[in-house]
């Protein structure tokens, strides 16, 4: 199976801790997951952290453009 590009969109700030739950676990597929946050995230947030950290260390980009959506196989948008 080929690993897809996946893009998280988040919308809304208080969805952010499942947007970046879920797209940790979108990589457990072997798919690389960018995230393009509209709202700003609490990186203060140790989980948050973590989750950015994850996602960066899986080859993810954690401030993906808008425009990565037009490149992805596959678009989640948490709003």
């Amino acid at each position: 199976m080929t690993p897809k590009r996946i893009v998280v969109v988040i919308a809304r700030a208080e969805r952010a801790p499942e947007a970046l739950r879920a797209a940790v676990g979108l990589t457990l597929r072997g798919d690389r997951v960018d995230l393009c946050p509209r709202v700003p995230l609490d990186r203060a947030d140790p989980w948050v952290a973590r989750a950015l950290a994850a996602l960066a260390t899986l080859g993810g980009d954690a401030a993906a453009p808008l425009s990565a959506v037009r490149e992805a196989d596959c678009v989640e948008v948490w709003s």
